[in-house]
């Protein structure tokens, strides 16, 4: 078998367990190269492991997959996920090899799958981009991770959120919808979550080469609408979807703040999203 890249985000809280993954590997005579970047380093040295190897395993959270999709999207790179992530709801949804046992046997076996991607302003997302409450709760998050545990820094980061977001104005676009709302949480997802969205995160299919729209219908949320209308959801959120890419016009800002699988980013307006359809080649449990 050919020699395969395995890239961990150095930074990642689980990254000690990849030792059972290698001693595995080693058993079953499988040869590797390991890449361990920092945070800052990690796109190119995905860019460096992609042209060297065709099939390419990642470790971290949903950051890091996002960032390998991003650099391994429309390519003949064949991509594994190894979960040493917290959150890694990307390879729970897709049943992705959990195991390095599980792994092992979907690479000998050449089990793949191919799925969709999104993308906006030219970055690419495999789960989620949300504008306004989100991205500050997701701002204070990284920023509290820095002094706590990440289970402990929820609460800060949440009630700072909902004191600071703010309400946009936008404007949501393309041939077969025009829609003017203001809202404090927008959000865009590679597929259609669940109904029961949002305390559910589930998707049932990742190749309908479709965008899922949601957004809060009541502007900013206080601490006691929160509760409320999370708790109401049907009446709180609006859910459309479209197979087309869509337009969001931000009135009175030239950019903005969104997140991406969990990360901030700044991006100019307007914000242009669509799908990528079967763009990511995965190793799957699958048959």
């Amino acid at each position: 078998m050919e020699n395969i890249g395995i890239v961990i985000n150095s930074q990642s809280k689980n990254a000690a367990s990849l030792s059972g993954y290698l001693t595995a590997f080693t058993e079953r005579n499988i040869s590797y190269t390991i890449y361990k970047p920092s945070p800052d380093e990690l796109n190119d040295s995905i860019k460096k492991a992609r042209n060297r190897h065709s099939i390419l395993l990642v470790g971290g959270g949903d950051g890091t997959i996002r960032a390998a999709a991003q650099e391994c999207i429309c390519s003949p790179v064949i991509l594994g996920v190894l979960p040493l992530g917290t959150m890694n709801h990307f390879a729970k949804e897709l049943n992705l090899p959990q195991t390095p046992d599980e792994i092992i046997k979907a690479i000998e076996n050449k089990k793949t799958v191919q799925i969709d991607t999104a993308e906006v302003n030219g970055s690419v997302f495999v789960n989620n981009s949300s504008i306004g409450f989100y991205p500050s709760f997701a701002k204070k998050l990284d920023y509290y991770k820095k002094f706590y545990n990440k289970w402990l820094c929820y609460i800060p980061s949440l009630w700072h959120a909902l004191k600071k977001h703010k309400a946009f104005s936008l404007t949501l676009q393309n041939r077969k919808l025009s829609r003017s709302i203001d809202t404090s949480f927008l959000m865009i997802s590679n597929n259609l979550y669940t109904y029961e969205f949002p305390f559910s995160v589930k998707r049932i299919n990742f190749s309908n080469a479709q965008l899922g729209i949601y957004y809060y219908k009541y502007g900013k949320m206080q601490l006691l609408q929160f509760i409320h209308y999370f708790f109401n959801k049907k009446e709180s959120f609006e859910i459309l979807s479209s197979k087309l890419p869509m337009e969001i016009h931000i009135h009175n800002h030239s950019q903005i703040t969104l997140s991406l699988d969990g990360e901030t980013m700044v991006k100019n307006t307007p914000l242009l999203y669509k799908s990528i359809p079967n763009s990511l080649t995965l190793i799957t449990n699958n048959p």
